[in-house]
């Protein structure tokens, strides 16, 4: 269990992928999908390339690719992984108050997301639904319209999370939305923020947590995500998250995994 004896939860939906727990030894990772952090216990050290000194922050937000490296300490720490084409990033880029050499940091609204992170550790009447409208208030509670996506993009991010376990060729992709191999490529990134295969990896990650929180193993999740076997799904998990995934799944006992299709809100692309 990695010395973990605190409650967590991952609630995943579509959309979004919310996990709140204490997780220790975070270091350095690049994430392939946007997310907005916030400490439940105070700020934590964060760092990026050319920083010679941490900074002190206790909510910030990431975008899809960016490096950085955390020390939490002993924090609780809420996450949330956001939708894969960008548009909560864009939503929630204005509200952030403060920018520190790159790191986006303060979001508006800070207690109320605190609120909410500790809330989803001890309401467990709360259904996957109800949490989502929650979050989705707290993300745009005005209600705006989303920026606007390139369809193609979209329509690529719909297929890859449609097979999710094939290994379909970029020729392929580009070919089904009318595009050039080099355009598709630029415009993807350009859109969702990471390369193709590193999405695909990212949404296999997705997939997995989903499988283990309907019941499968963890190995036979990761398998039926497309992971060549468990060593493939570690190694990827670590890569991506800069974790092990020892430190989300400790043994499936610690981490209550709530799943939900939310077949009523359509899905821009998926969280974790």
């Amino acid at each position: 269990m990695e010395g973990h004896t605190s409650p967590r939860i991952l609630y995943l939906w579509p959309r979004r992928t919310v996990h709140v727990g204490q997780v220790k030894g975070i270091g350095e990772f690049s994430q392939a999908a946007a997310s907005l952090m916030v400490s439940l216990e105070g700020p934590v050290k964060v760092m990026s390339a050319g920083m010679r000194v941490p900074t002190e922050c206790s909510s910030l937000l990431l975008r899809a690719g960016q490096t950085v490296t955390i020390d939490a300490g002993e924090a609780v720490l809420g996450t949330c992984y956001l939708d894969a084409l960008g548009q909560d990033y864009d939503m929630l880029l204005p509200c952030m108050a403060e920018c520190r050499e790159g790191i986006l940091c303060s979001v508006d609204g800070e207690a109320a997301y605190r609120d909410f992170f500790s809330q989803l550790l001890t309401e467990t009447a709360r259904t996957p639904e109800q949490a989502y409208q929650v979050l989705e208030q707290l993300i745009n509670p005005r209600r705006r319209p989303y920026p606007e996506v390139d369809a193609r993009v979209a329509a690529t991010v719909a297929m890859i999370q449609a097979r999710v376990a094939e290994n379909t060729a970029v020729e392929d992709l580009a070919a089904a939305v009318s595009l050039s191999v080099p355009r598709l490529v630029q415009l993807f990134r350009e859109q969702v923020g990471v390369p193709i295969r590193r999405y695909r990896l990212w949404h296999r990650l997705f997939v997995t947590a989903e499988g283990v929180g309907r019941g499968l193993s963890l190995t036979d999740a990761a398998i039926t995500a497309g992971f060549n076997d468990s060593a493939h799904f570690c190694h990827s998990f670590r890569l991506i998250l800069g974790l092990k995934p020892s430190y989300i799944f400790p043994a499936l006992r610690d981490t209550r995994v709530c799943v939900s299709s939310m077949s009523n809100i359509a899905p821009a692309g998926s969280g974790l």
